[in-house]
C-alpha cells in the first residue's frame, strides 16, 4: 500500500505541474494577457529567462534557429522574468521569432511550480503534444541536447 501512495504522490506532482503551466496567463510584449493553454496540442518548449542573464543570452539564438527549423511542429515560448520595456528591446534586437511573455513575481512562482525550486535562470520545461512535462533543465540548455528532445517529440 505504501508503494502505491508514493507512486500516486509522484504522479499527482506531474498533473499539478501540467495544470500550473497550462492554466497560467501572462502579458505579452504589448501587455495583452495570453493564456499558455492556447499553445497546447503540439510539443512546447517553455524557457524562463532574463535580459541580464548571460547563459540566457547564449541559448536564445539557438532557440530562434530551432523555432524556425521546427516551425509548425513545435512551439517555443519565452517567459521573461524582467521589466517589459527591457524585454521588448532585447526581443527586437535578437529577432526573437516566438511568443514572449513577461512577469516578475508571477513568472517566478510559475517557474517554481514547474520544478525550479532554486529560482535559477535559465530554466526550460519541455512538454509533449498531450501537455505532459517530459523534461526540465536548469541552466543553459545546449542545442544538441534540445535537438534530441525535439527529434523525439516530432517523430511520428
Amino acid at each position: 500500500m505504501k508503494k502505491w501512495l508514493i507512486v500516486f504522490s509522484l504522479l499527482s506532482g506531474f498533473v499539478q505541474a501540467e495544470t500550473a503551466i497550462f492554466s497560467a496567463q501572462l502579458p505579452d510584449l504589448k501587455n495583452k494577457i495570453q493564456a499558455i493553454s492556447q499553445w497546447k496540442g503540439k510539443p512546447l518548449i517553455v524557457n524562463f529567462w532574463a535580459t541580464w542573464c548571460g547563459p540566457c543570452r547564449e541559448e536564445i539564438p539557438e532557440f530562434i534557429a530551432l523555432q524556425k527549423q521546427y516551425a509548425g511542429k513545435v512551439q517555443f515560448i519565452g517567459i521573461a522574468i524582467d521589466e517589459q520595456k527591457d524585454v521588448a528591446a532585447f526581443s527586437k534586437q535578437y529577432g526573437i521569432n516566438y511568443p514572449i511573455l513577461t512577469g516578475e513575481a508571477n513568472a517566478m512562482e510559475l517557474m517554481r511550480k514547474e520544478g525550479n525550486q532554486l529560482g535559477g535562470l535559465p530554466f526550460t520545461a519541455i512538454y509533449n503534444a498531450k501537455g505532459e512535462r517530459i523534461a526540465i533543465e536548469l541552466g543553459r540548455l545546449k542545442k544538441e541536447k534540445l535537438e534530441n528532445y525535439l527529434k523525439e517529440l516530432t517523430r511520428k
